[in-house]
């Protein structure tokens, strides 16, 4: 494995990725955001610095129904910045929703340069590179707000 991590390893580590689970825990909040996901990831090339993620898949809830989830993220290689940009596409291509750009903090960590303010919450997250799956990990911290969710793309 690559100790060193930099943007051009992690961009082709991220162009592979082809699934993904996650659990998300809400400590307090009463947000009802426990549970547990999994689905697949389509990677869609831009170009050599545009990825899109197209996610599909099902989260499951400690009680109730298993809901299906999508959801389109487009990551952006910001190589002259040493970042990487995070947004959500929920609006369409030409509308994105800004999350976050991500800073190399060590050899095979990415964190959040600032959080993302929406409303009176504050979304920050950490990209890291473990035994050769990506760990995107979130935390959702606001008045009402108090969540972490881990995601995991293999």
């Amino acid at each position: 494995m690559n100790t060193n991590f930099e943007l051009p390893v992690l961009w082709q580590r991220m162009a592979e990725v082809s699934s993904l689970e996650f659990t998300a825990e809400s400590f307090g909040s009463g947000s009802g955001w426990n549970g547990r996901g999994a689905g697949t990831v389509g990677v869609e090339f831009i170009d050599p610095g545009v990825l899109l993620f197209h996610e599909t898949g099902q989260w499951s809830p400690p009680e109730g129904s298993t809901l299906n989830f999508t959801n389109v993220f487009r990551w952006t290689a910001l190589p002259a910045q040493s970042l990487i940009r995070l947004e959500h596409l929920r609006f369409g291509r030409t509308n994105p929703v800004y999350l976050f750009d991500l800073q190399q903090t060590n050899e095979s960590r990415w964190d959040s340069v600032e959080p993302h303010v929406c409303s009176d919450d504050l979304y920050s997250a950490m990209l890291e590179f473990q035994q050769e799956q990506l760990h995107l990990d979130w935390t959702v911290k606001g008045a009402t707000k108090n969540e972490r969710i881990r995601y995991v793309y293999s």
